[in-house]
């Protein structure tokens, strides 16, 4: 095994014996993984995958150099630790990678016990705490006069009830401060929530606090989803990109499924860079809006990470992976100042479940537009065109995407095993 040295900047130097320097990226479901892996992969850098399941896409990917199941980052924290620790330590890992909230906040909590192994290029611990607290990014762009939704920051339940009491904009935003909460030493993710009046908030807002303590809350915002990405390094802006959403895998709210490269809004640029600045972020970071119908853009939240839709933005021009991974190990990285707009990418095995939640209808309660059936199907068929390009069916990488829906069936064969036992036992209490 190489004979490891830990340099003044933090930095790992290698004297080889032999074998090659490679990355080891977390999160292998994730997109941004897979993404990472193409963009690394293609550029002769050896990228092994982990991830807490065997059903990962990325596994499949003709760039994933090896593959590892760790345990689960969410229900076994101390086994996750130990299997992190123990991996980085028998491996010459060059770096070590987290793309998701699931692992990156820990990567940075365990840091001290990580880097005598392996280079950990993450911001600042405080900082990396305060980006991923949505409440106080959205305080901190409040301050910098971004125009945000009207928000209440939540200290306690009499600031609930009074909400209850005088609102007369519904539905209300339940924003939980981040997507992953922690109770008895278990982590789990939590999700925003809709309340369509006032005896439902305090339902769901009581159930919700429960898991993580005083969700803010926010008047919904209807428009279109736009995202501003960058990559910082050194305090120097490499590279800007923006995104406009077209669907969401999840028509009440999610990651995208299908999205196009935009002109970056100058407005929209410069905001996000104050925010960022403000923030003294260091690497990849997304800031998303939601543009209403007047034109108005509400600032929605930062993603202090690797984003899920980054494939758009390599086929599109903008290699976020390889300019970061060049940035961190000391490269010169020249700043990109254009790429080509227009470029539409998508989610295939995202854009089904799109559409099997749009056949299947909102669920009880919902009370906002919905996408309409026939639409829906119409667009869905369209596969092919000058432009399209997508996450998981890659040029020369397509393995991926087939694995891919293949999971999406096969959840898809069980949930209707599931709905028909119901509808049986249904039948037979009556």
């Amino acid at each position: 095994m190489a004979n490891r040295l830990i340099t003044s900047t933090g930095s790992l130097e290698h004297r080889k014996t032999g074998g090659q320097l490679s990355v080891l990226v977390l999160d292998g479901s994730s997109l941004a993984t897979l993404a990472f892996a193409r963009s690394l992969g293609r550029a002769g850098i050896l990228t092994t995958i982990a991830a807490s399941s065997r059903d990962a896409p990325a596994r499949r990917s003709r760039y994933c150099a090896d593959f590892k199941v760790y345990p689960s980052p969410l229900d076994n924290v101390e086994d996750f630790r130990k299997w992190l620790i123990r991996t980085v330590s028998c491996s010459e890992y060059e770096l070590l990678v987290g793309t998701t909230e699931c692992t990156i906040p820990l990567i940075s909590e365990w840091r001290q016990c990580l880097e005598p192994h392996v280079r950990v290029p993450l911001p600042d611990p405080t900082r990396l705490r305060i980006a991923f607290d949505k409440s106080a990014v959205m305080r901190l762009a409040r301050d910098l006069n971004l125009v945000i939704p009207p928000t209440t920051f939540v200290d306690g339940w009499e600031d609930v009830e009074k909400v209850a009491r005088e609102n007369r904009h519904w539905p209300l935003v339940i924003k939980p401060h981040s997507s992953i909460a922690c109770k008895d030493g278990r982590r789990f993710a939590v999700s925003v929530q809709y309340a369509f009046n006032a005896d439902m908030l305090r339902r769901i807002y009581c159930h919700l606090c429960e898991q993580t303590p005083w969700p803010m809350l926010q008047n919904y915002v209807p428009g279109t989803g736009v995202g501003c990405f960058f990559l910082i390094n050194k305090g120097n802006v490499l590279a800007r990109f923006q995104h406009q959403r077209i669907r969401d895998t999840n028509p009440t709210g999610s990651g995208s499924s299908l999205r196009v490269s935009t002109l970056g809004d100058p407005s929209l640029m410069d905001a996000s860079e104050r925010l960022l600045r403000a923030l003294g972020w260091e690497g990849l970071a997304m800031v998303e809006y939601r543009v209403d119908s007047e034109g108005t853009p509400y600032f929605m939240e930062v993603n202090p990470r690797p984003w899920g839709s980054m494939q758009l933005a390599v086929e599109a021009g903008v290699d976020f992976p390889l300019m970061w991974y060049r940035g961190v190990v000391g490269h010169t990285v020249e700043e990109v100042k254009s790429y080509h707009h227009g470029i539409a990418c998508r989610y295939l095995a995202g854009d089904l479940t799109h559409l099997e939640s749009v056949l299947r209808g909102p669920s009880p309660g919902w009370r906002l537009p919905y996408p309409r059936r026939l639409p829906t199907l119409v667009n869905f068929l369209k596969f092919w065109g000058r432009n399209v390009r997508y996450d998981d069916f890659a040029t020369q990488d397509w393995r991926p995407g087939v694995y891919g829906l293949k999971n999406y069936f096969q959840g898809l064969c069980e949930r209707i095993g599931r709905k028909l036992r119901r509808t049986e036992a249904d039948s037979k209490r009556s």
